[in-house]
């Protein structure tokens, strides 16, 4: 038995859960029209190469300042009932089936939030979660960030301690993403997966011979 290793936006899920979630979150009252309005535009910039990746995830995580926990999981659940689960992908859902069904241990990495991603892994059966972790002071959200991002080099620290608390190699691991950016983990596992459509994954994927996975 390995362990299966699944990226949350863009894997998981077919598209960004930042960019699905935005304007039901400010129709709802849920984060005020200004970081909205922030969160969208820092998005659309950094995908025209104005700003980073980065810069666009730390405005999305300041989305979460001033609420507990448990009001954060009440407003993701909700979220993930009535906007996120329409956009989970089925071949990937069949993947992770596939990958129980073998006796793998199933775990989600992912740059999001540990708490947004938590609904999809309760419907999803997955065994564990592994987000970036937001600061909380007298139980309540700071929206800053604690440690890195769970992106590229982090998010291979992440699946290394994961795989070395089951005393498995990740030769004997599956990876799959959709982004570029975790190539480190891509390249150290034994099964890489690129999963979408993204030109430069795609690319390097078909260059290396390893499975791509469209979400149909």
């Amino acid at each position: 038995m390995g362990i299966a290793f699944f990226d949350f936006d863009g894997t998981l899920i077919v598209r960004d859960s930042g960019v699905i979630c935005a304007v039901p979150s400010i129709r709802r009252g849920l984060l005020g029209p200004s970081i909205g309005a922030r969160l969208i535009g820092t998005y659309v910039l950094s995908k025209l190469g104005l700003r980073t990746r980065t810069d666009a995830q730390r405005v999305g995580f300041e989305c979460y300042g001033g609420r507990s926990l448990e009001e954060l999981r009440g407003i993701m659940q909700e979220l993930h009932d009535e906007h996120l689960r329409r956009h989970i992908s089925k071949p990937l859902r069949d993947r992770v089936a596939a990958h129980r069904e073998a006796g793998d241990h199933l775990v989600v990495l992912t740059a999001s939030a540990f708490f947004f991603a938590e609904p999809i892994c309760a419907e999803l059966g997955i065994d564990e979660l592994v987000g970036t972790q937001v600061g909380f002071a007298d139980g309540v959200c700071t929206g800053s960030v604690e440690g890195s991002i769970l992106d590229g080099a982090a998010k291979l620290a992440a699946a290394t301690r994961c795989a070395e608390a089951r005393h498995v190699s990740l030769a004997e691991c599956t990876f799959y993403t959709d982004h570029i950016a975790d190539l480190p983990l891509l390249e150290a596992v034994g099964k890489p997966v690129a999963v979408g459509s993204s030109a430069p994954l795609v690319h390097l994927a078909r260059e290396r011979d390893w499975p791509i996975i469209a979400h149909g």
